[in-house]
């Protein structure tokens, strides 16, 4: 031994050693170059100091028998150390694993072991410590200091004894990172970035930072750690890609196992955080992240819905505006990423996204546990009061089964309750949405809808639907309108392309007086690009209140709230037809309709069109009534109870469209014409300015009528001023008047005007009018009438008879090609003095007879056995023979109490506008006889003409003045010449005297000298 010696290898207890040298000097001298322990195995014992307590005895036997020992390399698996010790001397120690080299000093007596420890660097990070152990009472008590990379210094106090190890932590500054102390702990990378990457902040204090650890349980040093933090300016992401929740003060805590991450005055993508919070649960067997959020403003934006996204969590809603009270807490595994959820959301009334469809709520909680979704108390309002409803419903992500209930208790797919609504909004609208995988199902029951104030049931159905695109597929779906209309949809809605396609086929349809007469009919519906076309690619036949009515194929386009239709051919019965188009607004409900090319196609209503040129109509639908206004026209259509009616507010407008209203002059008045489906009437009435005033009314010509009447079925009844009333037939016209007298000279200009005089054929022959008037007359002009007890004609193709009955008279009259000609006779003296308005007559009777036409005829009037007893021409002639003595032979004293009879009058007339020539005027009486002849104009009431009176001699021969002017005729009679001028209901009179006296010499010897020859002078030629 005092030589010593040495073993190569030496392997007892797992421990292999490498050159052993002993040798002996008074004491043992030990040299090793290895020493492994790296086959022993660790026990289950724990970390203890409890080996300290044998540690005394061995350093006492150390003491007393060795002298130095020296292990050159001491190893265990990848730790490697080297050991020096001399007896009462300072040994060294080395320590080297991985990253970390430590160099230390040590002493060790039967009391204590002291290591001092100067420099050992520790990855990045350098430490240095001294230790103390008493060994006696296994007391350890350690200062250590860690320096690190942008980090303050960091001072560890370590206090322990044989069960417990006590530790507490402070720095000398702010921290700006916590990246090293992550690195120098050697936390779990899978937490690491929870801890450097997801977490910054200007700056951060350690208040403290403390704890135990239990040799005999390890795994509650975490729960045994105490730490504080305040964070300056922090922002901290808790999922990866989103952004961090910002503060200006953030508060760390941890304890029991969990780091809690306390947000001052934070926000989370622009929203407050309010009461929300983070902690870190390093206790569990797999670190959890928890989130808590709490906030009474949050928003369900894009942000948060992609946040849930991310851990697996998919909400159907979007708010577009609004708050929600959020109540969520998220749980992340982070080794796993595993995430559990829970959480209530209640939306304040917001504008929510149901995917792509936009909506307005009130109410509602969504809960969330996980992946199964919960939504309840909802009251969503969609688009411009097109639908309120109440919807409820769950889905399970994890299955991918859910079920949502919407029961629709207001619905206007129109946004006009008047055009389409629920019919009962007691009665929702019931539809179930079906989630399951592979294919999603929408459930709509059977419903009853208001459409126009009408009734319309369909019938429930189910159809696949793709949510996530918005499809759904609807074939042969009935429909119907109570009985009227029927029909069936086919449809295909893409969500995802906001694009539809939609089949109706109207099986029958009957509604206001429009029936579809040939069925079905199909249109074709198709939406895309915020556009909508409709298109019936087939013609149509349809009656307008038993009107028959065919349409092309018509093509509409549907642009936000205006519908445009494009041109399309009309046929209206066998009556009309034309090109259409025009727009309507669904906003203000109104529009317009241009028809272009209106055509007449039936020969008798040709006369009545003649507009090639386009017509606009404004449409309103806005009302009760649909109406339609021509402004060119000044015509207005509007629907009324059970019909239509159309008004022309200047006839003219509409005579410059008609052949037939401008052949007969209509053109000012207006009209309004009425029709009631059901009974197939129409109805009319207006007035109208007419330049031929045929009818007379208290012997006044009238110009302005009114007019109103009825059509059904063929029959025209028209009644004017309640004194006409014509009744016409596609076979006859037949008028009654009463009361009313008519204008003879406008008759004949009227039918002059409007005579055809071409030659007749049985095509051009017109429908024949028949007329009866009671208690009438016939207006010659002014003054002058033919009175009637009855007056009845018949005209047929230009062609006029008439016949007149008075008391006992009558007469007849015949209009041919504006000629005229008229016979009567029987007439009494009431009959006269209407004809003769300047005469008063009593008894007698009268004929006549005239020819020519209403400006130029000549006639022939007869009286016979009456008592003339007023006649301002007479009169006026009697009173001045009264005034003048010379014509005493002539004088009548009796004529004013008495009258004139007469045996005959007669008098042949010649009319020329309004002259009237008289060239042969006779009155026949008793007393006297009048001869003359002159001339009367009409127009200005005035007369000029000449007058002889004879009377014979008799008796009377010695009144006869001796002055020697008398003179004698060829039958013995005195006579004597007077002329009239003036006015005629007052003309002035003169006598001839002078001149007949200076011509009666001759005259007499005219006598005297052809008195033998009067035999043979013809009767004509002796009256001259």
């Amino acid at each position: 031994m005092l030589e010593g010696f040495g073993i190569d290898r030496l392997t007892f207890g797992g421990i292999k050693i490498e050159k052993l040298y002993l040798k002996w000097e008074n004491a043992l001298h030990i040299k090793a170059a290895k020493i492994d322990f790296s086959t022993l195995e660790p026990d289950d014992t724990p970390l203890t100091l409890q080996p300290l307590e044998d540690l005394p005895r061995i350093v006492r036997w150390m003491e007393r028998w060795s002298e130095s020992i020296h292990v050159d390399r001491l190893t265990y698996k990848t730790y490697a150390a080297s050991l020096s010790y001399q007896k009462n001397g300072t040994g060294t120690l080395a320590l080297h694993h991985d990253q970390m080299t430590c160099e230390g000093l040590f002493t060790l007596n039967e009391r204590r072991f002291q290591l001092t420890v100067p420099v050992c660097r520790v990855k990045e990070g350098t430490v240095s410590a001294q230790l103390f152990i008493e060994l006696p009472t296994q007391q350890l008590h350690a200062d250590v200091s860690v320096s690190l990379p942008d980090t303050p210094l960091l001072h560890l106090q370590l206090l322990g004894n044989s069960d417990t190890l006590r530790f507490a932590l402070h720095s000398d500054g702010d921290f700006a990172t916590a990246a090293p102390l992550v690195r120098f702990f050697g936390v779990d990378p899978k937490i690491t970035p929870w801890i450097t990457e997801y977490a910054k902040a200007s700056s951060a204090r350690l208040h403290r930072l403390e704890g135990r650890f239990p040799y005999a349980e390890p795994h509650k040093l975490v729960e045994t750690l105490v730490a504080s933090a305040t964070v300056q300016n922090g922002e901290y992401t808790f999922a990866r890609g989103f952004g961090p929740i910002k503060a200006p003060r953030i508060d760390l805590e941890f304890k029991k196992g969990k780091l809690h991450i306390l947000p001052h005055e934070g926000s989370f993508y622009a929203l407050p955080t309010e009461k929300s919070r983070l902690w870190i649960d390093f206790s569990a067997p797999h670190t959890t992240l928890t989130a808590l959020i709490q906030t009474r403003h949050a928003q369900l934006n894009d942000p948060i819905l992609r946040l849930l996204h991310h851990y697996g969590i998919d909400l159907p809603l979007k708010q577009i505006s609004g708050e929600c009270d959020v109540d969520l807490n998220l749980a992340v595994d982070l080794h796993t990423l595993e995430t559990t959820a829970k959480g209530t959301f209640r939306p304040t009334p917001s504008e929510l996204l149901l995917d792509r469809i936009a909506l307005r709520s009130e109410g509602g909680i969504v809960r969330l546990d996980t992946r199964i979704v919960h939504f309840e108390n909802f009251i969503a309002h969609y688009g411009n009061d097109i639908a309120h409803a109440r919807v409820r419903g769950e889905y399970d992500a994890s299955s991918d089964r859910g079920k949502v209930s919407i029961e629709a208790y207001d619905v206007s797919p129109l946004a006009d309750r008047k055009h389409l609504s629920l019919f009962d909004p007691k009665k929702p609208l019931h539809v179930t949405y079906t989630l399951a995988p592979g294919v999603d199902t929408l459930s709509v029951f059977p419903s009853s809808w208001r459409i126009f104030d009408e009734k319309l049931e369909v019938k429930g159905f189910s159809a696949p639907f793709d949510y996530r695109n918005g499809r759904v597929a609807v074939q042969s779906l009935p429909f119907r309108i109570q009985d009227d209309v029927a029909g069936k949809i086919s449809a295909q809605f893409d969500g995802a392309s906001e694009k539809a396609d939609l089949t109706l086929e109207l099986e029958r349809f009957a509604m206001g007086g429009v029936v579809l007469t040939h069925a079905p009919m199909t249109f074709n519906v198709r939406y895309a690009n915020a556009l909508t076309n409709i298109a019936c690619q087939n013609a149509s036949a349809w009656s307008l209140h038993k009107l028959p009515l065919l349409l092309s194929p018509i093509s509409a386009t549907l642009k936000e709230d205006g519908i445009t239709f494009g041109q399309a051919e009309a046929v209206l019965d066998d009556l009309l037809k034309g090109r259409i188009e025009g727009s309507y607004r669904l906003s203000d409900q109104k529009g317009s309709i241009r028809v272009d090319n209106l055509l007449p196609i039936n020969p008798k209503i040709a006369p009545w069109i003649d507009a090639k040129e386009a017509v606009e109509f404004s449409v309103d639908t806005q009302g009760e009534a649909i109406r339609l206004d021509a402004p060119s026209l000044k015509a207005h259509f509007t629907t009324v109870t059970e019909g239509w009616k159309m008004a022309f507010d200047d006839i003219s407008l509409l005579s410059e469209k008609s052949p037939l209203l401008r052949r007969y002059h209509i053109d000012k008045g207006h009209l309004n014409l009425f029709y009631t489906g059901e009974r197939s009437l129409y109805r009319f009435e207006g007035d109208i300015d007419y330049p031929y005033p045929l009818m007379m009314i208290n012997d006044r010509p009238l110009s302005r009528y009114h007019f109103s009447g009825s059509y059904r079925d063929g029959l025209t009844t028209i009644r004017v001023n309640d004194r006409l009333v014509i009744n016409h037939t596609p076979e006859r016209l037949f008028a009654r008047a009463n009361n009313a007298g008519i204008n003879v000279p406008e008759l004949f200009k009227f039918l002059s005007a409007h005579q055809n005089g071409t030659a007749k054929t049985a095509d051009s022959e017109s429908v024949p009018v028949r007329i009866h008037a009671t208690n009438t007359y016939l207006h010659l002009m002014q003054g002058r009438k033919i009175v009637a007890d009855t007056f009845d004609a018949t005209l047929i193709n230009g062609d006029f008879d008439a016949t007149l009955n008075h008391m006992s008279g009558s007469a007849t009259l015949k209009i041919r090609d504006g000629q005229f000609s008229i016979l009567g006779d029987g007439f009494n003296e009431t009959f006269m003095q209407h004809l003769f308005s300047l005469a008063d007559m009593s008894g007698g009777k009268f004929s006549f007879q005239a020819h020519g036409d209403a400006d130029a005829f000549d006639g022939l009037m007869r009286v016979e056995n009456t008592v003339l007893k007023e006649y301002k021409v007479l009169n006026n002639v009697l009173a001045f023979i009264n005034t003048v003595p010379s014509l005493a032979t002539f004088s009548l004293p009796n004529y004013h109490s008495r009258g004139l009879p007469v045996k005959e009058g007669y008098a042949h007339f010649l009319y020329d506008k309004g002259i009237v020539k008289v060239d042969n005027f006779t009155l026949d009486s008793p007393e006297m006889k009048i001869l003359g002849e002159g001339r009367a104009d009409i127009n200005t009431q005035t007369l000029k003409g000449t007058m002889t009176l004879k009377t014979d001699l008799g008796s009377t021969l010695g009144k006869v003045p001796m002055v020697g002017y008398i003179l004698f005729g060829e039958d013995g009679s005195i006579a004597t010449t007077l002329t009239l001028s003036g006015k005629l209901d007052d003309p002035k009179v003169e006598t001839a005297i002078a001149q007949e006296i200076a011509t009666a010499p001759f005259n007499i010897l005219k006598r005297t000298v052809i008195y033998p020859f009067l035999w043979m002078i013809p009767d004509e030629e002796t009256k001259k």
